[in-house]
């Protein structure tokens, strides 16, 4: 077998090979892949799993690396099922592990205690090369289970969501569950082979915490990247199509938010921002398409000129591109705190690429590309700030929409799409694994 063809192979080249070379190809190729165990832990309100994670896998399946996922979950059963039929869509085999809840705190440090049983029979089940944990607990998880298996640990921090709990969650940043939390992600950014961060600064400040002697060069900034197929542009006639089912006329102004809700994304400031707008253009509309309903239209009964304005909506991950698609406004703000300097807002990368300008917090994400001609960043999102935002949107967006549509597709596709995600995740396995930086598409790492 030429090295030409399993090249081609694996890049998906069209090359017509016979059915026991095909046979052949695919035995070669499971062979050499390398194995990644994904441990993540998630409530049944989030869907990074399915909306981020899994295009990224699999996509990096080319590139020589099979990713399998163990999840932590206090989901229901559905919440289960759709997980793990979205796994099996993609051929990403999934198991999920059940989150005890009562009492909280304790019960989470209880599943994470006993959770190194369930990732060691994972590693042995699967044949697993590289432990990959999402977050403190699965990390604690992970470390145990590394006690009696000898594999490289690839950390990913995912922001610093311990610090977060103290800024949104009401936790105390002395109290016994935040020191023991800390000294548990110190001593996995210790122990990790590589450190994946979203942000250079969560980067630095994991590395001041671990202490002397843990090198920069075992961090690695992964981006959250989108898929520009599925976040694209649509058709005029769809637009207007898709609004006529929403209930929003085709030329009325519609600015919209997706994700989750709560103290830090900054919901009061949005209406605020929306109510100027409105004291411009009355037939304007705003869309939340959240996972928490029940606190959107908590908020918007203070809000009481506005309710016939604002629409929520709960949909499918799957969907939420086609509702960004038919947008004019995409909201991005976020309450600037400690934490937040290690956070990368996903929903930023769909905006842009879905043709939206935005209006989002500076300094929260990869915020550097954006400029007035495709967002308006604001410091402190205060009423002067949110005066001046909605301006920006009836006079410079509506008047020229098209030309902010192109833009912001152009800037997502540059900064935001998923080949740049992937290619900031190849970086990092290479090194966990001591490979060169540079393989090529298609080839096995």
């Amino acid at each position: 077998m030429n090295n030409g063809k399993i090249r081609a192979f694996h890049s998906l080249e069209a090359v017509d090979f016979g059915q026991e070379e095909q046979s052949e190809l695919l035995r070669l190729r499971k062979s050499s892949m390398k194995r990644v165990l994904f441990v993540t832990w998630d409530g049944p309100q989030v869907s990074y799993l399915q909306g981020l994670f899994l295009p990224i896998f699999c996509l990096l399946e080319r590139y020589g690396w099979a990713f399998h996922v163990l999840q932590f979950t206090w989901g229901d059963r559905e919440c289960v099922r759709q997980n793990m039929a979205a796994c099996e869509a993609a051929g990403i085999p999934y198991r999920s592990v059940k989150v005890w809840r009562k009492p909280v705190s304790a019960g989470s440090f209880l599943t994470a205690f006993k959770g190194h049983r369930d990732i060691r029979k994972a590693i042995k089940d699967w044949d697993i090369d590289i432990l990959m944990p999402r977050s403190t607990l699965p990390l604690l998880s992970s470390l145990r289970a590394l006690r009696h298996v000898s594999l490289p640990l690839v950390f990913d921090a995912d922001g610093l969501p311990i610090d977060e709990r103290v800024d949104f969650g009401g936790s105390s940043s002395t109290g016994v569950t935040y020191r023991v939390l800390r000294d548990i992600e110190s001593l996995g950014v210790r122990k990790s082979k590589v450190v994946l961060t979203r942000t250079e600064k969560a980067a630095e400040i994991l590395q001041a915490r671990a202490g002397a002697g843990t090198l920069a060069g075992k961090f690695f900034c992964v981006t959250n990247g989108r898929d520009s197929d599925q976040f694209s542009l649509r058709e005029s006639n769809d637009i207007a199509r898709t609004r006529l089912e929403l209930g929003v006329d085709p030329k009325a102004p519609l600015i919209v938010y997706a994700g989750s809700l709560g103290q830090q994304y900054c919901l009061p400031e949005m209406l605020a921002l929306f109510r100027n707008v409105l004291a411009y253009r009355s037939d304007a509309r705003l869309l939340l398409l959240t996972g928490s309903p029940e606190i959107a239209v908590a908020e918007i009964h203070h809000y009481a000129e506005l309710k016939e304005n604002v629409i929520v909506r709960t949909v499918e991950p799957a969907d939420v591109a086609s509702f960004l698609a038919i947008s004019d406004l995409g909201l991005g703000l976020r309450r600037m705190s400690f934490s937040m300097q290690g956070v990368s807002p996903i929903k930023l990368g769909e905006y842009l690429l879905c043709g939206l300008p935005v209006v989002a917090t500076r300094g929260i994400g990869n915020t550097a590309g954006i400029t007035e001609d495709v967002g308006y960043l604001v410091q402190d999102p205060d009423s002067e700030a949110l005066e001046k935002a909605a301006a920006w949107f009836v006079e410079k967006v509506l008047g020229d929409r098209e030309g902010f549509r192109a833009r912001a597709r152009k800037l997502g596709m540059t900064q935001y799409s998923l080949q740049a995600s992937v290619d900031s995740y190849r970086r990092a396995l290479n090194a966990a694994v001591g490979h060169s930086e540079g393989l090529a598409e298609g080839t096995v790492a």
